[in-house]
């Protein structure tokens, strides 16, 4: 009993002095980036994904192919952040994101979803990660469901991945 008490007490003060050990951290993290101004300017579609989530193995397709024929510009969105609208350029494929509108994020200073309003909607997005005004790449994240009944069954993720366009 006194052995494992002496034990205890050895590793414990090991932990203490190992966590002393730690470098001091230097320097300044600088001011956080403004991820409105990292919406701004055109997206491609470079990858359409669909998430099936009643597969026990929640199995994904890779369905480019129905917004990019290889001719024709794929899907593209254009955010102006001067007064948050959209545009959307559609030549094939369906169109979840409306025509144009406004934009808006669900807190502009950590953003987790996307709203965007075509003026008969506002349709929502989840965001695959933030974007920074030097990131090339938005991910954006559709759940659809099915209703059955009061509930709605979540089915489907839609994950549109898209390039920033540098003209």
């Amino acid at each position: 009993m006194k052995s494992t008490f002496i034990n205890t007490f050895m590793l414990l003060s090991l932990a203490l002095l190992l966590g002393q050990c730690k470098p001091k951290l230097e320097g300044e993290l600088g001011e956080p980036f403004d991820k409105v101004q990292g919406m701004a300017g055109t997206w491609q579609l470079s990858q359409f994904i669909q998430k099936d989530l009643n597969n026990p193995i929640k199995e994904e397709r890779d369905l480019s192919y129905i917004y990019d024929n290889g001719v024709d510009v794929p899907l593209r969105l254009s955010f102006s952040t001067s007064d948050r609208s959209y545009d959307v350029e559609l030549t094939n494929g369906k169109n979840y994101f409306g025509e144009n509108g406004t934009w808006s994020f669900d807190n502009d200073e950590v953003p987790s979803q996307l709203f965007l309003d075509d003026g008969n909607q506002v349709l929502s997005f989840d965001l695959g990660s933030m974007v920074r005004p030097f990131d090339n790449q938005l991910n954006l994240e559709l759940l659809r469901g099915c209703l059955g009944g009061e509930n709605e069954t979540e089915t489907v993720i839609y994950i549109f991945n898209f390039n920033r366009v540098t003209e």
